[in-house]
């Protein structure tokens, strides 16, 4: 039985993804994604909020907290806004300061 090699794999599969038109457009959408993530979580966690506590404070469910959290949505500006303001957090959109 052949064995293969899995990170020549996976490196031959990120080098084809790259070459993909798309691909820079949607790694910048998940890098955002996940930095907003880790701001969340981080003042979140800070505040000693719970995902519960947050989105009861901000009329949603936990389960779009742990979504946003884990980068896996992307999120209005509405909700952003509520998240920062429960959260004392800088809000900016280039040099004008929304919170």
């Amino acid at each position: 039985m052949k064995t293969t090699n899995n990170s020549k794999l996976n490196r031959d599969a990120m080098a084809k993804a790259r070459k993909h038109p798309l691909f820079k457009k949607y790694s910048q959408e998940a890098k955002a994604r996940i930095l907003l993530a880790a701001e969340i979580y981080n003042a979140r966690t800070r505040k000693g909020l719970s995902q519960q506590k947050l989105a009861k404070n901000i009329k949603t469910t936990q389960k779009e907290i742990s979504k946003i959290e884990n980068g896996q949505i992307n999120v209005g500006v509405d909700l952003i806004y509520e998240i920062a303001k429960n959260l004392d957090l800088k809000f900016r959109i280039g040099k004008t300061r929304i919170l």
